[in-house]
Protein backbone atom coordinates (compact mmCIF):
# COMPACT_ATOMS: atom_id res chain seq x y z
CA UNK A 1 0.00 0.00 0.00
CA UNK A 2 1.25 3.48 -0.87
CA UNK A 3 2.12 5.08 2.48
CA UNK A 4 1.37 8.54 1.14
CA UNK A 5 -2.27 7.62 0.45
CA UNK A 6 -3.25 5.79 3.61
CA UNK A 7 -4.69 8.91 5.18
CA UNK A 8 -2.64 8.54 8.34
CA UNK A 9 -0.65 11.39 9.87
CA UNK A 10 2.67 10.30 8.37
CA UNK A 11 1.13 9.80 4.94
CA UNK A 12 -0.30 13.31 5.01
CA UNK A 13 3.11 14.61 6.05
CA UNK A 14 4.66 12.98 2.97
CA UNK A 15 2.05 14.67 0.76
CA UNK A 16 2.69 18.04 2.40
CA UNK A 17 6.47 17.82 2.11
CA UNK A 18 6.32 16.66 -1.52
CA UNK A 19 4.01 19.56 -2.37
CA UNK A 20 6.33 22.04 -0.65
CA UNK A 21 9.40 20.70 -2.45
CA UNK A 22 7.66 20.97 -5.81
CA UNK A 23 6.52 24.53 -5.06
CA UNK A 24 9.94 25.63 -3.84
CA UNK A 25 11.76 23.99 -6.75
CA UNK A 26 9.42 23.48 -9.73
CA UNK A 27 12.31 22.17 -11.88
CA UNK A 28 12.19 18.90 -9.93
CA UNK A 29 9.26 18.02 -12.18
CA UNK A 30 9.29 20.56 -14.98
CA UNK A 31 12.86 20.02 -16.20
CA UNK A 32 11.84 16.63 -17.59
CA UNK A 33 9.40 18.40 -19.94
CA UNK A 34 11.95 20.75 -21.53
CA UNK A 35 13.29 18.32 -24.12
CA UNK A 36 11.31 18.28 -27.40
CA UNK A 37 10.53 14.79 -28.65
CA UNK A 38 11.71 13.18 -25.40
CA UNK A 39 9.49 11.39 -22.89
CA UNK A 40 10.20 10.12 -19.42
CA UNK A 41 9.57 6.39 -19.20
CA UNK A 42 10.26 3.30 -21.30
CA UNK A 43 9.26 2.67 -24.89
CA UNK A 44 8.53 -0.53 -26.82
CA UNK A 45 11.54 -0.34 -29.11
CA UNK A 46 15.25 -0.89 -28.48
CA UNK A 47 17.22 0.23 -25.44
CA UNK A 48 20.61 1.88 -25.00
CA UNK A 49 22.57 1.17 -21.82
CA UNK A 50 25.31 3.49 -20.59
CA UNK A 51 26.97 2.29 -17.39
CA UNK A 52 29.44 5.18 -17.14
CA UNK A 53 30.09 6.41 -13.60
CA UNK A 54 31.75 9.65 -14.70
CA UNK A 55 29.29 12.36 -13.76
CA UNK A 56 29.25 11.32 -10.12
CA UNK A 57 31.38 13.90 -8.32
CA UNK A 58 35.09 12.94 -8.00
CA UNK A 59 34.77 9.86 -10.23
CA UNK A 60 37.31 9.65 -13.02
CA UNK A 61 37.51 7.09 -15.86
CA UNK A 62 40.39 5.37 -14.06
CA UNK A 63 38.40 5.06 -10.84
CA UNK A 64 35.36 3.64 -12.63
CA UNK A 65 37.51 1.01 -14.34
CA UNK A 66 35.55 -1.71 -16.14
CA UNK A 67 32.40 -1.48 -14.06
CA UNK A 68 30.49 0.30 -16.82
CA UNK A 69 29.96 -3.18 -18.31
CA UNK A 70 27.54 -4.01 -15.47
CA UNK A 71 24.61 -2.45 -17.31
CA UNK A 72 25.14 -4.91 -20.17
CA UNK A 73 23.59 -7.60 -17.95
CA UNK A 74 20.24 -5.85 -18.48
CA UNK A 75 20.43 -5.80 -22.30
CA UNK A 76 18.21 -7.81 -24.65
CA UNK A 77 18.54 -8.73 -28.35
CA UNK A 78 18.46 -5.59 -30.48
CA UNK A 79 19.80 -3.32 -27.74
CA UNK A 80 23.08 -1.39 -27.61
CA UNK A 81 25.64 -0.86 -24.86
CA UNK A 82 28.32 1.84 -24.79
CA UNK A 83 31.44 1.30 -22.65
CA UNK A 84 34.71 3.14 -22.30
CA UNK A 85 36.87 0.17 -23.22
CA UNK A 86 35.54 -2.96 -24.84
CA UNK A 87 36.35 -6.40 -23.44
CA UNK A 88 35.81 -9.09 -26.10
CA UNK A 89 36.34 -11.79 -23.47
CA UNK A 90 33.55 -10.45 -21.28
CA UNK A 91 31.22 -10.04 -24.25
CA UNK A 92 31.90 -13.69 -25.14
CA UNK A 93 31.05 -14.68 -21.57
CA UNK A 94 27.76 -12.74 -21.73
CA UNK A 95 26.77 -14.54 -24.91
CA UNK A 96 27.92 -18.07 -23.99
CA UNK A 97 26.80 -18.25 -20.38
CA UNK A 98 24.03 -15.66 -19.99
CA UNK A 99 22.54 -15.75 -23.49
CA UNK A 100 23.02 -11.99 -23.98
CA UNK A 101 23.40 -12.04 -27.76
CA UNK A 102 22.56 -9.77 -30.70
CA UNK A 103 23.56 -6.78 -28.62
CA UNK A 104 25.69 -4.08 -30.25
CA UNK A 105 28.64 -2.91 -28.17
CA UNK A 106 30.15 0.50 -28.90
CA UNK A 107 33.37 1.91 -27.50
CA UNK A 108 33.74 5.49 -26.30
CA UNK A 109 37.02 7.30 -25.65
CA UNK A 110 38.12 5.57 -22.46
CA UNK A 111 40.42 8.25 -21.08
CA UNK A 112 38.22 11.19 -22.05
CA UNK A 113 36.98 12.90 -18.86
CA UNK A 114 33.72 13.80 -20.62
CA UNK A 115 30.77 11.60 -19.62
CA UNK A 116 29.99 8.88 -22.15
CA UNK A 117 26.47 10.28 -22.71
CA UNK A 118 28.07 13.53 -23.87
CA UNK A 119 30.50 11.64 -26.10
CA UNK A 120 27.57 9.79 -27.67
CA UNK A 121 26.05 13.14 -28.66
CA UNK A 122 29.21 14.86 -29.88
CA UNK A 123 31.04 11.95 -31.57
CA UNK A 124 29.82 10.96 -35.03
CA UNK A 125 31.33 7.49 -34.53
CA UNK A 126 28.89 6.93 -31.65
CA UNK A 127 25.93 9.10 -32.63
CA UNK A 128 25.62 7.56 -36.11
CA UNK A 129 25.10 3.94 -34.96
CA UNK A 130 22.66 5.06 -32.26
CA UNK A 131 20.65 7.02 -34.80
CA UNK A 132 20.55 3.92 -37.03
CA UNK A 133 19.33 1.85 -34.09
CA UNK A 134 16.57 4.35 -33.32
CA UNK A 135 15.38 4.43 -36.92
CA UNK A 136 15.36 0.65 -37.19
CA UNK A 137 13.54 0.12 -33.86
CA UNK A 138 11.04 2.98 -34.10
CA UNK A 139 11.85 4.21 -30.60
CA UNK A 140 14.77 4.12 -28.20
CA UNK A 141 14.90 4.08 -24.40
CA UNK A 142 18.05 5.43 -22.73
CA UNK A 143 19.14 3.76 -19.48
CA UNK A 144 22.00 5.43 -17.62
CA UNK A 145 23.79 4.25 -14.49
CA UNK A 146 23.31 7.86 -13.41
CA UNK A 147 20.74 10.00 -15.23
CA UNK A 148 22.13 13.48 -15.90
CA UNK A 149 21.41 16.37 -18.23
CA UNK A 150 23.84 14.83 -20.71
CA UNK A 151 21.59 11.79 -21.10
CA UNK A 152 18.54 14.00 -21.67
CA UNK A 153 20.50 16.09 -24.20
CA UNK A 154 21.49 12.92 -26.05
CA UNK A 155 17.84 11.85 -26.12
CA UNK A 156 16.80 15.22 -27.54
CA UNK A 157 19.52 15.14 -30.24
CA UNK A 158 18.48 11.64 -31.34
CA UNK A 159 14.76 12.50 -31.33
CA UNK A 160 15.37 15.64 -33.39
CA UNK A 161 17.56 13.84 -35.92
CA UNK A 162 15.19 10.90 -36.43
CA UNK A 163 11.82 12.47 -35.80
CA UNK A 164 11.03 9.47 -33.60
CA UNK A 165 10.28 9.16 -29.86
CA UNK A 166 13.14 8.72 -27.43
CA UNK A 167 12.54 7.83 -23.79
CA UNK A 168 14.69 8.42 -20.70
CA UNK A 169 14.27 5.74 -18.03
CA UNK A 170 15.03 7.95 -15.07
CA UNK A 171 14.39 11.21 -13.23
CA UNK A 172 14.75 14.76 -14.45
CA UNK A 173 18.28 16.19 -14.20
CA UNK A 174 17.29 18.38 -11.26
CA UNK A 175 15.61 15.55 -9.36
CA UNK A 176 18.60 13.29 -10.02
CA UNK A 177 20.96 15.87 -8.52
CA UNK A 178 18.80 16.36 -5.47
CA UNK A 179 18.27 12.74 -4.42
CA UNK A 180 22.00 12.03 -4.80
CA UNK A 181 22.96 15.05 -2.69
CA UNK A 182 23.60 13.98 0.91
CA UNK A 183 22.78 17.43 2.29
CA UNK A 184 19.36 17.46 0.61
CA UNK A 185 18.67 13.85 1.56
CA UNK A 186 19.60 14.32 5.24
CA UNK A 187 17.26 17.30 5.53
CA UNK A 188 14.42 15.31 3.98
CA UNK A 189 15.19 12.22 6.10
CA UNK A 190 14.96 14.31 9.27
CA UNK A 191 11.49 15.46 8.27
CA UNK A 192 10.23 12.01 7.28
CA UNK A 193 11.96 9.72 9.82
CA UNK A 194 12.59 12.11 12.69
CA UNK A 195 15.37 14.44 13.92
CA UNK A 196 17.48 11.56 15.26
CA UNK A 197 17.33 9.51 12.05
CA UNK A 198 20.69 10.78 10.71
CA UNK A 199 24.08 11.17 12.41
CA UNK A 200 25.03 14.47 14.07
CA UNK A 201 25.77 16.66 11.08
CA UNK A 202 26.66 20.22 10.11
CA UNK A 203 26.74 21.93 6.73
CA UNK A 204 29.79 24.08 6.05
CA UNK A 205 29.63 26.78 3.37
CA UNK A 206 33.31 27.72 3.43
CA UNK A 207 36.75 26.53 4.61
CA UNK A 208 36.72 28.40 7.92
CA UNK A 209 33.27 27.08 8.82
CA UNK A 210 34.28 23.53 7.86
CA UNK A 211 37.43 23.69 10.00
CA UNK A 212 35.41 25.05 12.93
CA UNK A 213 32.83 22.26 12.66
CA UNK A 214 35.57 19.61 12.47
CA UNK A 215 37.22 20.97 15.62
CA UNK A 216 33.87 21.12 17.45
CA UNK A 217 32.83 17.56 16.56
CA UNK A 218 36.31 16.17 17.27
CA UNK A 219 35.97 17.31 20.88
CA UNK A 220 32.93 15.06 21.39
CA UNK A 221 33.74 12.21 19.00
CA UNK A 222 36.84 10.20 18.26
CA UNK A 223 36.32 10.34 14.49
CA UNK A 224 35.00 13.06 12.17
CA UNK A 225 34.16 12.72 8.49
CA UNK A 226 33.90 15.38 5.81
CA UNK A 227 31.80 14.36 2.80
CA UNK A 228 31.54 15.84 -0.66
CA UNK A 229 27.73 15.73 -0.74
CA UNK A 230 27.20 14.61 -4.34
CA UNK A 231 29.90 11.95 -4.50
CA UNK A 232 29.45 8.22 -3.90
CA UNK A 233 31.18 4.98 -3.03
CA UNK A 234 33.34 6.65 -0.34
CA UNK A 235 35.19 8.66 -3.00
CA UNK A 236 34.27 11.89 -1.22
CA UNK A 237 34.71 10.73 2.39
CA UNK A 238 37.63 12.29 4.29
CA UNK A 239 38.13 10.97 7.82
CA UNK A 240 39.93 12.73 10.66
CA UNK A 241 40.82 11.19 13.99
CA UNK A 242 40.78 13.37 17.09
CA UNK A 243 44.45 12.54 17.78
CA UNK A 244 45.36 13.59 14.25
CA UNK A 245 43.90 17.04 14.86
CA UNK A 246 45.46 17.62 18.27
CA UNK A 247 47.44 20.85 18.41
CA UNK A 248 46.25 22.14 15.04
CA UNK A 249 45.08 25.73 14.97
CA UNK A 250 42.24 26.93 12.71
CA UNK A 251 44.55 27.90 9.81
CA UNK A 252 46.46 24.61 9.89
CA UNK A 253 43.24 22.59 10.12
CA UNK A 254 41.73 24.49 7.22
CA UNK A 255 44.84 23.87 5.11
CA UNK A 256 44.87 20.15 5.97
CA UNK A 257 41.20 19.80 5.06
CA UNK A 258 41.51 21.47 1.67
CA UNK A 259 44.71 19.55 0.90
CA UNK A 260 42.98 16.22 1.49
CA UNK A 261 39.83 17.23 -0.36
CA UNK A 262 41.76 18.41 -3.40
CA UNK A 263 43.85 15.22 -3.38
CA UNK A 264 40.54 13.35 -3.78
CA UNK A 265 39.64 15.45 -6.84
CA UNK A 266 37.44 18.04 -5.15
CA UNK A 267 37.17 21.27 -7.17
CA UNK A 268 36.55 23.71 -4.34
CA UNK A 269 32.74 23.78 -4.30
CA UNK A 270 30.91 24.29 -1.03
CA UNK A 271 28.91 23.37 0.97
CA UNK A 272 30.44 20.18 2.34
CA UNK A 273 28.98 17.93 5.00
CA UNK A 274 30.80 17.59 8.33
CA UNK A 275 29.64 14.81 10.60
CA UNK A 276 30.51 12.22 13.19
CA UNK A 277 32.01 8.98 11.87
CA UNK A 278 29.72 6.54 13.63
CA UNK A 279 31.12 4.27 16.32
CA UNK A 280 29.44 1.09 17.46
CA UNK A 281 28.26 0.28 13.94
CA UNK A 282 27.13 -3.33 13.69
CA UNK A 283 25.67 -3.46 10.19
CA UNK A 284 25.24 -1.28 7.11
CA UNK A 285 21.79 -2.09 5.73
CA UNK A 286 20.62 -0.95 2.32
CA UNK A 287 17.02 -0.86 1.09
CA UNK A 288 16.72 -1.53 -2.64
CA UNK A 289 13.63 -0.01 -4.26
CA UNK A 290 11.99 0.53 -7.62
CA UNK A 291 10.01 3.76 -7.97
CA UNK A 292 7.61 3.66 -10.93
CA UNK A 293 6.20 6.82 -12.41
CA UNK A 294 3.49 8.25 -10.17
CA UNK A 295 0.70 6.78 -12.29
CA UNK A 296 2.33 3.34 -12.27
CA UNK A 297 1.75 2.45 -8.63
CA UNK A 298 3.51 2.86 -5.29
CA UNK A 299 7.25 2.32 -4.58
CA UNK A 300 8.30 -1.32 -4.40
CA UNK A 301 10.81 -2.80 -1.97
CA UNK A 302 13.06 -5.21 -3.89
CA UNK A 303 15.09 -6.37 -0.93
CA UNK A 304 16.92 -5.46 2.27
CA UNK A 305 20.65 -5.94 1.98
CA UNK A 306 23.60 -5.77 4.32
CA UNK A 307 26.57 -4.03 2.77
CA UNK A 308 30.19 -4.89 3.34
CA UNK A 309 32.58 -1.94 3.34
CA UNK A 310 36.36 -1.73 3.50
CA UNK A 311 39.01 0.84 4.38
CA UNK A 312 38.97 3.97 6.49
CA UNK A 313 36.51 5.69 4.16
CA UNK A 314 34.04 2.79 3.98
CA UNK A 315 34.42 1.71 0.34
CA UNK A 316 31.67 -0.59 -0.94
CA UNK A 317 32.98 -4.17 -1.28
CA UNK A 318 29.81 -6.24 -1.59
CA UNK A 319 26.41 -7.11 -0.18
CA UNK A 320 24.06 -9.94 0.75
CA UNK A 321 20.48 -10.24 1.91
CA UNK A 322 20.30 -8.74 5.38
CA UNK A 323 19.72 -10.69 8.56
CA UNK A 324 17.90 -8.27 10.85
CA UNK A 325 15.36 -8.33 13.64
CA UNK A 326 11.72 -7.96 12.63
CA UNK A 327 11.47 -4.59 14.38
CA UNK A 328 14.51 -3.27 12.51
CA UNK A 329 13.20 -4.56 9.19
CA UNK A 330 9.82 -2.95 9.83
CA UNK A 331 11.39 0.41 10.69
CA UNK A 332 13.73 0.39 7.68
CA UNK A 333 10.93 -0.61 5.33
CA UNK A 334 8.43 1.93 6.67
CA UNK A 335 10.92 4.81 6.50
CA UNK A 336 12.10 3.78 3.03
CA UNK A 337 8.57 3.55 1.65
CA UNK A 338 7.72 7.01 2.97
CA UNK A 339 10.92 8.47 1.53
CA UNK A 340 10.30 6.64 -1.75
CA UNK A 341 6.74 7.98 -1.91
CA UNK A 342 8.07 11.48 -1.30
CA UNK A 343 10.66 11.17 -4.09
CA UNK A 344 8.08 9.70 -6.45
CA UNK A 345 5.62 12.52 -5.85
CA UNK A 346 8.40 15.05 -6.36
CA UNK A 347 9.13 13.51 -9.79
CA UNK A 348 11.58 10.63 -9.27
CA UNK A 349 11.38 7.53 -11.47
CA UNK A 350 13.69 4.50 -11.58
CA UNK A 351 15.90 2.42 -9.28
CA UNK A 352 16.69 3.90 -5.89
CA UNK A 353 18.47 2.61 -2.81
CA UNK A 354 18.74 4.03 0.69
CA UNK A 355 21.81 3.29 2.82
CA UNK A 356 21.84 3.30 6.60
CA UNK A 357 23.95 2.19 9.54
CA UNK A 358 22.71 0.13 12.45
CA UNK A 359 24.56 0.99 15.63
CA UNK A 360 24.42 0.52 19.36
CA UNK A 361 24.56 3.77 21.31
CA UNK A 362 26.39 4.12 24.64
CA UNK A 363 23.21 3.18 26.52
CA UNK A 364 23.00 -0.12 24.64
CA UNK A 365 19.96 0.89 22.57
CA UNK A 366 19.79 0.04 18.87
CA UNK A 367 19.76 3.05 16.57
CA UNK A 368 19.18 3.43 12.82
CA UNK A 369 20.85 6.33 11.03
CA UNK A 370 20.15 7.02 7.36
CA UNK A 371 23.35 7.88 5.48
CA UNK A 372 22.57 8.48 1.82
CA UNK A 373 20.26 7.94 -1.11
CA UNK A 374 21.54 6.41 -4.34
CA UNK A 375 19.14 7.75 -6.94
CA UNK A 376 20.62 5.60 -9.68
CA UNK A 377 21.56 2.05 -10.47
CA UNK A 378 24.12 0.55 -8.11
CA UNK A 379 26.47 -2.32 -7.40
CA UNK A 380 23.55 -4.11 -5.72
CA UNK A 381 20.56 -3.22 -7.88
CA UNK A 382 22.19 -4.21 -11.19
CA UNK A 383 23.13 -7.79 -10.23
CA UNK A 384 19.79 -8.19 -8.42
CA UNK A 385 17.88 -7.10 -11.54
CA UNK A 386 20.08 -9.28 -13.75
CA UNK A 387 19.58 -12.35 -11.56
CA UNK A 388 15.82 -11.77 -11.48
CA UNK A 389 15.75 -11.60 -15.26
CA UNK A 390 17.91 -14.68 -15.72
CA UNK A 391 15.96 -16.81 -13.23
CA UNK A 392 12.52 -15.43 -13.97
CA UNK A 393 12.07 -14.53 -10.31
CA UNK A 394 13.93 -12.79 -7.53
CA UNK A 395 16.63 -15.13 -6.16
CA UNK A 396 16.06 -16.66 -2.73
CA UNK A 397 19.70 -16.03 -1.84
CA UNK A 398 22.33 -13.68 -3.25
CA UNK A 399 25.88 -12.64 -2.36
CA UNK A 400 27.56 -9.83 -4.30
CA UNK A 401 31.31 -9.23 -4.29
CA UNK A 402 33.09 -6.19 -5.71
CA UNK A 403 36.64 -6.10 -4.49
CA UNK A 404 40.32 -6.18 -5.26
CA UNK A 405 42.21 -9.42 -4.71
CA UNK A 406 45.35 -8.93 -2.65
CA UNK A 407 48.55 -10.76 -3.55
CA UNK A 408 47.23 -11.97 -6.91
CA UNK A 409 48.27 -11.25 -10.45
CA UNK A 410 45.65 -9.72 -12.76
CA UNK A 411 43.64 -12.24 -14.80
CA UNK A 412 41.08 -11.80 -17.56
CA UNK A 413 37.51 -13.02 -17.91
CA UNK A 414 38.53 -16.19 -19.73
CA UNK A 415 40.78 -17.18 -16.80
CA UNK A 416 37.97 -16.56 -14.31
CA UNK A 417 35.61 -18.68 -16.40
CA UNK A 418 38.12 -21.50 -16.62
CA UNK A 419 38.69 -21.49 -12.87
CA UNK A 420 35.04 -21.26 -11.90
CA UNK A 421 33.79 -23.75 -14.48
CA UNK A 422 30.63 -25.49 -13.30
CA UNK A 423 30.00 -22.85 -10.63
CA UNK A 424 28.97 -20.36 -13.31
CA UNK A 425 25.27 -19.85 -13.95
CA UNK A 426 24.14 -20.84 -17.45
CA UNK A 427 20.91 -19.29 -18.63
CA UNK A 428 18.21 -21.89 -19.19
CA UNK A 429 20.36 -24.71 -17.82
CA UNK A 430 20.80 -23.95 -14.12
CA UNK A 431 18.74 -22.37 -11.36
CA UNK A 432 21.73 -21.34 -9.28
CA UNK A 433 25.29 -20.32 -9.87
CA UNK A 434 27.74 -17.44 -10.13
CA UNK A 435 27.27 -14.45 -12.41
CA UNK A 436 30.30 -12.39 -13.44
CA UNK A 437 29.01 -8.83 -13.16
CA UNK A 438 31.84 -6.95 -14.90
CA UNK A 439 35.27 -7.78 -16.34
CA UNK A 440 38.26 -7.84 -13.97
CA UNK A 441 40.51 -4.82 -14.13
CA UNK A 442 43.39 -5.21 -16.59
CA UNK A 443 46.10 -3.91 -14.25
CA UNK A 444 44.88 -5.10 -10.85
CA UNK A 445 43.38 -8.40 -9.73
CA UNK A 446 39.69 -7.94 -8.98
CA UNK A 447 36.40 -9.78 -8.79
CA UNK A 448 32.91 -8.44 -9.39
CA UNK A 449 30.46 -11.34 -9.17
CA UNK A 450 27.15 -12.44 -7.69
CA UNK A 451 26.29 -15.91 -6.39
CA UNK A 452 22.56 -16.65 -6.62
CA UNK A 453 20.63 -19.65 -5.29
CA UNK A 454 17.36 -20.77 -3.78
CA UNK A 455 18.52 -19.96 -0.26
CA UNK A 456 20.93 -17.52 1.33
CA UNK A 457 22.97 -20.35 2.86
CA UNK A 458 23.47 -21.94 -0.56
CA UNK A 459 24.47 -18.61 -2.12
CA UNK A 460 27.03 -18.10 0.66
CA UNK A 461 28.45 -21.59 0.01
CA UNK A 462 28.74 -20.84 -3.72
CA UNK A 463 30.69 -17.65 -3.07
CA UNK A 464 32.98 -19.45 -0.63
CA UNK A 465 33.68 -21.96 -3.41
CA UNK A 466 34.49 -19.10 -5.79
CA UNK A 467 37.24 -17.79 -3.54
CA UNK A 468 38.64 -21.27 -3.01
CA UNK A 469 39.00 -21.74 -6.76
CA UNK A 470 40.49 -18.36 -7.62
CA UNK A 471 42.88 -18.13 -4.66
CA UNK A 472 46.56 -18.67 -5.45
CA UNK A 473 46.44 -22.02 -3.63
CA UNK A 474 43.18 -23.07 -5.30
Amino acid sequence: MDPSRTGDKRGRAVDAIAGRLARDEPALRSSRDLWPGVRQGTGSGASLFIGDMVGIALFTPAMAGTRDYRMALLAKPGDAVVVRQRSPGFEAYLAEYLGIRQVRFLEAQGADPAPVAKQCRTSAALFGPLLELLRAAGSLTLHGYLVTGHLWQLAQALAAAAGLPVYVAGPSPRMSRRVNDKLWFWEVAREIAGPDSVPPTAFAFGPAAAAGQIARLARVSGQVVVKVPDSAGAAGNIRFGAAQLEGLGPAALRALLEQRLRAAGWEGRYPVLVGVWESGVEKSPSVQMWLPQAAGGPPEILGLFEQRVQGREGRFAGARYASLSRDTEDTLTADALRLGALFQQAGYFGPCSLDAVLRTDPSGAEQIHWIECNGRWSGVSIPLAAATGLLGQRPGGIVIVQEYLADQAPHDTAWQCSRLGDLLLRRGQSREGVILVSPPRPQRASLNAAAVAGSQARAEALMDAVFERISPAG
